[in-house]
């Protein structure tokens, strides 16, 4: 144990050194960490975004950004129920966190805080509607782009890298991938090596295959290649072996996932979508198929909030939660503990709820229970299929962007006749997305490529363009853009 140092994991230090300032205490630098994450677009957009039911209306249902709120109230509980256990056994100090602890809680209700800033609208949904509509034409549209730049000045494109690495990089969005990116490349917060490592959940690219000795944490992409050189960076200056996570993400983990499977459940109670007699019933039917009854842990806590609540829904399931959360953070705080040197050095490949666990099961149970009578709901389908219409829609009337060579791209802002389509769609795009795509556009130009690497990749920073735009849209604004631009 003596061997773990958070110093080294827990530091002031940023991407971009605050210039002519004095070095200031790691406690102060994650306050300042939380003033630029609070204040920043990201975040406020996440009260317009969907969490279980799109272009909801009742305030009371839960959005991203309360969603997201609660999850940085579980991370703080099991953040400070780990802290104090590690002072109980007198372990602070011997662990480098004496003093610090502050920073320790802070650092991991942000990354709670950030945890779905990368979601799309109509969070899997959107995912679905980005990574299909590049799979299908993401290919035509680059060929068109290169054929039409050779045309202009005998460059050709299409170079492997652009085989292997930027079209497999593009066809798979991922909000996890999308977050990163969005602090740090367009949102350009300039969060401290210590906040950016504990939001990284994946430790792959959409490129990569999955290394078999990182299953848990290599099962999703965590960057993109727009980001690769920022997670080699992350590594190095945390002491970090690469492919392993930072240790607060596994907090921020646990806490997301103590959180979404009972809001989930709360909310479908709230629309009418289940009773809670119903949602008692089902609960339990689903604990007996994975328990096979060896065990009554989640029965008697349905019990228990039945016998409470008496014919009061609400109060059926404020016992359900208050319970289950309790419970769970302490599982998952005695798990972190127990296999601290793990946690410590990323290379922990499972959750702090594992799978060998009633308190798993129980999570297990209530995600299961969402999904058979939930998710499947209409009220929650219909509209997920019309954000889906919509987002294939605006992806298809900004395509001619996409099939732009590159010259012509950059020289959009001056109208002539032949594109008077492309600039008008180009006016519509976030000046600071544009300003992200220039930044990276002359940061590959001071490297060595050749011609064809340089046309594929100005054309990958040019999808990532249009991707950073309509990820960053809400759910009603979608719609009424794709109304607006399709004359419906």
């Amino acid at each position: 144990m003596a061997s773990l140092d958070y110093l080294k994991k827990l530091t002031c230090d940023r991407p971009d050194p605050r210039v002519n300032e004095q070095p200031r205490d790691l406690i102060t630098e994650t306050e300042s960490n939380r003033g630029c994450i609070i204040q920043s677009a990201a975040v406020r957009r996440l009260q317009q975004k969907t969490q279980v039911y799109p272009l909801e209306t009742n305030a009371a249902v839960r959005s991203r950004l309360t969603h997201s709120l609660e999850v940085q109230q579980t991370g703080r509980y099991l953040a400070k129920t780990i802290l104090d256990q590690l002072k109980k056994n007198d372990e602070l100090g011997k662990l480098g966190l004496e003093g610090i602890e502050t920073a320790f809680t802070n650092l991991v209700e942000m990354s709670c805080l950030l945890h779905d800033v990368g979601n799309p609208p109509f969070g899997h949904f959107g995912e679905a509607a980005f990574s299909r509509w590049i799979q299908e034409n993401g290919a035509a549209c680059h060929r068109k782009a290169m054929e039409r730049q050779t045309a202009m000045n005998n460059q050709t494109g299409h170079s492997e890298l652009f085989n292997k690495i930027l079209l497999p990089d593009l066809s798979v969005f991922e909000g996890n991938a999308q977050g990163l990116r969005i602090i740090h490349s367009l949102q350009a917060l300039n969060l401290t090596w210590s906040q950016l490592a504990a939001t990284i959940k994946y430790t792959r690219s959409p490129y990569q295959d999955r290394n078999p000795g990182f299953n848990y944490r290599q099962k999703k992409p965590g960057f993109y290649y727009s980001e690769r050189r920022l997670i080699q960076d992350i590594w190095k200056h945390l002491d970090m072996e690469a492919n392993c996570r930072h240790p607060l993400v596994y907090i921020m983990e646990a806490a997301d996932d103590i959180s979404y499977c009972i809001a989930d459940l709360e909310d479908a109670i709230d629309k009418g979508i289940l009773s809670f007699r119903g949602l008692s019933f089902w609960l339990k039917e689903v604990w007996k198929e994975f328990s096979n009854e060896k065990s009554r842990y989640l029965p008697d806590i349905i019990n228990t909030a039945e016998n409470v609540a008496k014919d009061n829904p609400q109060n059926f399931i404020r016992h359900l939660r208050s319970h289950l959360v309790r419970d769970l953070v302490g599982y998952a705080a005695n798990r972190y503990l127990q296999k601290h040197t793990e946690v410590f050095n990323g290379t922990l490949d499972e959750p702090l709820i594992d799978g060998g666990s009633d308190q798993h099961l129980a999570l297990k149970t209530l995600k299961t229970v969402a999904i058979r009578h939930v998710f499947s709901s209409q009220e929650k389908e219909t509209p997920e299929l019309r954000g889906y219409a919509a987002l294939m829609g605006l992806l298809d009337i900004y395509r001619p962007i996409l099939e732009l060579p590159r010259t012509a791209f950059s020289n959009l802002e001056n109208l002539d006749g032949e594109h008077f389509i492309e600039h008008r769609l180009n006016h519509r795009l976030s000046r600071k997305y544009k300003a992200a795509y220039l930044r990276a556009v002359h940061q590959m130009s001071q490297k060595k490529h050749t011609p064809a690497e340089e046309n594929d990749l100005e054309w990958y920073y040019r999808a990532r363009l249009i991707l950073d735009y309509m990820s960053g849209m809400t759910d009603h604004f979608v719609l009424t853009e794709y109304q607006s631009l399709s004359a419906i």
